[in-house]
């Protein structure tokens, strides 16, 4: 089977910013300029995403007998067939949303950190770790301000899943803001 025809459909399923991030990580990647990046690049990569960087993991970018550099097309094939089986932007908004009391972007960081850590995965998956917690939410807490809902005048921790989302959908806020309005 075509590993380009495979990632060509998944590709097109993504959002247009998600693909520019993916050119420009590529780009990063390619620290001689070449066009290729080696496998060694793929595992920093992939490790700094948080992804899993198992040997099996990264032999779908370069299986064995096969050149163990790849150019910007077929890296984004590869990646993009990874990324779109994942929950669409749409999905994670809604369920996100769910915990936002007050509709302000922002989450209680306890109940978002129960939340994960005590939901049952799908069939197949794990449950994640506290570090996993740590890691998806570092970056996007902060201490929640004066606002709409109080939680009985608490001023917790909160997780900002609209910057959250930016970060990891490759568009702007504004991007999500006009998607919610819809």
């Amino acid at each position: 089977m075509n590993r380009m025809a495979l990632g060509g459909d998944a590709l097109a399923k993504l959002p247009p910013g998600q693909v520019r991030e993916m050119r420009e990580g590529f780009q990063i990647l390619d620290r001689d300029n070449d066009g290729q990046v080696n496998r060694e690049d793929v595992v920093d990569m992939l490790t700094n995403l948080g992804q899993d960087s198992s040997a099996s993991a990264v032999s779908r970018f370069f299986p064995p007998g096969q050149p163990q550099t790849i150019n910007m097309p077929l890296f984004l094939n590869t990646l993009s067939s990874l990324l779109a089986p994942l929950s669409s932007q749409q999905e994670l908004l809604n369920a996100f949303a769910a915990f936002d009391e007050d509709d302000s972007g922002q989450i209680d960081v306890r109940e978002l950190r129960d939340a994960l850590l005590h939901t049952s995965p799908e069939a197949g998956g794990r449950p994640m770790t506290e570090k996993e917690v740590d890691e998806v939410v570092s970056g996007f807490t902060g201490r929640r301000a004066f606002g709409k809902s109080m939680n009985h005048g608490a001023r917790g921790d909160v997780f900002r899943y609209q910057e959250f989302m930016a970060s990891i959908m490759g568009g702007a806020e504004a991007d999500l803001k006009d998607q919610r309005e819809k």
